[in-house]
């Protein structure tokens, strides 16, 4: 029997639909979850302006890269399953800080790789003129109560192993 997450993973790597206008792709997502592989787009609304990263300073010197890898619907709009990952620079180098994923279980149940919840293996982050390669090695634990504030580990929850490959132009900073 097929879980729902893999029936989206599947459904997600169908669809892989190309972009449409005002999205053009900036980056993509090779999204390895537990043995199925999804690739995702990181995109540029080009009529508002914004994309889905950025690249900003906190507090005035912790350099902080957030990235969002979307599946492309039949319409050709960002949609679900969506990968997000957030790098900081921490004692000169780029690490990852938290990662993400959202997908049919909604915000407030998503898959977590940080600090406190799953498992962070190796990481390799290069970031010069604006371009972010990072492969990243874990696993991810499906939480409950994000949304809120309270995240627990979702009843029954295992660890999902994963590894992520990324490649994008982050807008650079105004």
């Amino acid at each position: 029997m097929i879980s729902a997450f893999a029936a989206v993973l599947i459904a997600g790597s169908a669809m892989a639909a190309d972009l449409t206008a005002p999205f053009e792709k900036i980056g993509e997502m090779q999204v390895d979850l537990g043995g199925d592989t999804m690739m995702l787009v990181v995109a540029r609304n080009t009529e508002k302006g914004s994309a889905y990263a950025e690249q900003k300073m906190i507090m005035g010197s912790f350099l902080t890269v957030n990235v969002v890898g979307r599946a492309v619907t039949d319409e050709g709009k960002p949609g679900r399953p969506m990968l997000q990952m957030t790098f900081q620079k921490q004692g000169g180098a780029l690490n990852l800080l938290s990662a993400e994923v959202f997908d049919d279980q909604g915000f407030d149940a998503p898959m977590v790789m940080d600090p406190d919840f799953g498992e962070k293996g190796p990481v390799t982050v290069s970031f010069e003129n604006d371009h972010l390669e990072a492969t990243v090695e874990g696993a991810f634990l499906r939480l409950t109560g994000y949304a809120k504030g309270q995240p627990v580990p979702a009843e029954g929850a295992k660890p999902v192993p994963a590894a992520i490959k990324v490649s994008v132009d982050v807008p650079p900073m105004e």
